[in-house]
């Protein structure tokens, strides 16, 4: 089979196409996908971003075809999977967190770093804070702009930031990241080991809100499995994002349930011990029933993912 040859058009750092897991490369190229670094010996050229690619439509009219790979939200929030460009001369292929076909599993990018064994707990740890931690970049926060999807916003970022600006100034929430207004973040530096101070501050909490960038089916990443990690139970939300597949009901509490962030503060502040142990356990169990089988698990899934890119680049080859 003739090999299909590719061209990177912006950084792809963190990503297959940089070997970001080993043997991500070969998987490729053992299904005939090569990475060249002349665009002009290229099939497809390919970009986290739209932008980057714009400015090869026209040098290469009708001759070379287009792809947009992304697993960051924000890098690209096309919604179809194909659109025409410049008169309809120029087709560009989409593959991203919405078209479903990069995250294909809730699993798809994080079953390799889930790989310890968790005790579950008998009783709360006292000693831990009970209030909130929220771990994040600010991001402009309250003023990201909405991305719309069948009528629903489902940016999660101006979310996250409202619940925590207001769980900051009723001392419900501590808030440590980058970018925040005057008075908000207890700490906004990420020099030196970011995730091991990470950890560091998730061990002193009981609870983490632990949002998403944005709702879409199966897009997961770290977040909640840090959290899980650092018996920190994950605020989380859950509409929309098939998070269910692999938690039970009732284990994270799922902001998704509440109307506005005075709701979620008096269920923390009125949950039992009781209550608490059945969650965190719950969501213990659900992290080791993975790391058990982590080296399966994180191989199938990282072929189902590869796989998805060599049948996306194959059918726009033809």
């Amino acid at each position: 089979m003739k090999s299909i040859k590719i061209f990177k058009a912006s950084s792809f750092a963190y990503t297959p196409f940089n070997n970001f897991v080993e043997g991500d490369l070969d998987f490729l190229l053992t299904n005939n996908i090569v990475i060249v670094d002349n665009v002009n010996d290229a099939d497809i050229i390919i970009s986290q971003n739209y932008k980057h690619l714009k400015k090869y439509f026209w040098r290469f009219l009708q001759k070379k075809k287009f792809l947009v790979w992304t697993h960051e939200p924000r890098f690209d929030t096309s919604f179809k999977k194909l659109k025409k460009k410049c008169f309809g001369l120029i087709n560009i292929h989409f593959m991203n967190v919405y078209t479903r076909d990069v995250f294909v599993s809730n699993l798809s990018f994080i079953a390799e770093v889930i790989d310890k064994k968790i005790e579950p707990i008998s009783v709360i740890d006292f000693k831990k804070n009970k209030k909130i931690v929220a771990v994040m970049s600010f991001y402009n926060g309250l003023k990201a702009p909405k991305l719309i999807k069948n009528g629903t916003n489902i940016d999660l970022i101006s979310l996250r930031s409202q619940i925590a600006i207001a769980g900051s100034k009723c001392s419900i929430i501590d808030v440590y990241g980058k970018g925040w207004p005057d008075g908000i973040s207890k700490k906004d530096s990420r020099a030196g080991n970011w995730t091991e101070e990470k950890k560091k501050i998730l061990d002193s909490y009981q609870y983490n809100l632990c949002f998403e960038n944005t709702i879409a089916y199966n897009y997961m990443t770290e977040k909640i499995w840090n959290s899980i990690e650092s018996y920190c139970l994950p605020i989380y939300y859950g509409k929309g994002t098939n998070v269910y597949e692999i938690f039970p009901k009732n284990s994270f509490i799922d902001y998704s349930n509440f109307k506005e962030p005075k709701e979620l503060f008096n269920f923390v502040q009125e949950m039992t011990e009781s209550e608490y142990v059945i969650r965190l356990n719950k969501c213990i169990d659900t992290y080791n029933t993975i790391s058990s089988n982590k080296k399966e698990i994180a191989k199938k899934e990282r072929a189902k993912m590869l796989t998805k890119i060599v049948e996306k680049l194959e059918y726009i080859s033809v």
